[in-house]
């Protein structure tokens, strides 16, 4: 998976090299096509988001955050899930981001059911190919059948991420795991141009 020069991602996780290597993203391809062919015709259009989803600032584990960008991922013209990304600063710069040691948040809501097998199976063969090691037994803990119009919360903290379903207590990760996830949305390897564009602050 690794090109551009991206740099190696060791054991554990970890990002091999500076503070502000890049580390590889590990979003699985098989979590962004999470329906079958023959069931895309039946969908209905995307919901828009509803106001209190992705408001202009919040206050996240006592940090004030703006809204840095919004972005679709598409599949077949078909939207899956929108995110949007909270920062302490808005930025552009996807390295700086990942690398910084700010507090941020991405929220994700998912426009149509993603069954969990089909999650585990992705994020299995996600961290396998991203750094050669297994799935956070707690974030495997916590996944399962996504109806749409499901939120999901990713809180980034300087000495781990927590990610949890809306109003759920959150399953927590290490800093270099959830970095590299980061990644995966919005690093120079991200599966999507179009999210990471959005996300990134890019019409």
């Amino acid at each position: 998976m690794a090109r551009d020069g991206l740099p190696v991602v060791g054991k554990g996780g970890a990002p091999a090299g500076h503070a502000a290597s890049v580390p590889r993203p590990v979003l699985p391809r098989r979590l962004l096509a999470p329906l079958p062919l023959l069931a895309l015709p039946a969908l209905l259009p995307a919901r828009p988001a509803r106001a209190q989803e992705a408001p202009a600032e919040m206050q996240v584990a006592g940090r004030r955050l703006v809204l840095n960008g919004t972005g679709v991922r598409r599949f077949l013209l078909i939207e899956v899930f929108r995110g949007w990304l909270y920062l302490e600063r808005r930025s552009g710069d996807a390295a700086a981001i990942i690398a910084s040691n700010g507090t941020k948040l991405l929220r994700l809501r998912y426009a149509v059911p993603v069954p969990k097998d089909r999650l585990v199976g992705g994020w299995e063969d996600g961290f396998r190919d991203g750094c050669a090691c297994e799935m956070p037994p707690a974030f495997r803990a916590r996944l399962r059948d996504l109806p749409a119009g499901q939120v999901e919360d990713w809180l980034f903290l300087p000495d781990r991420t927590e990610i949890a379903y809306a109003g759920e207590p959150p399953a927590t990760v290490t800093a270099a795991n959830g970095a590299m996830m980061l990644a995966s949305f919005i690093g120079p390897n991200a599966e999507s141009a179009g999210l990471r564009r959005g996300l990134l602050g890019g019409a």
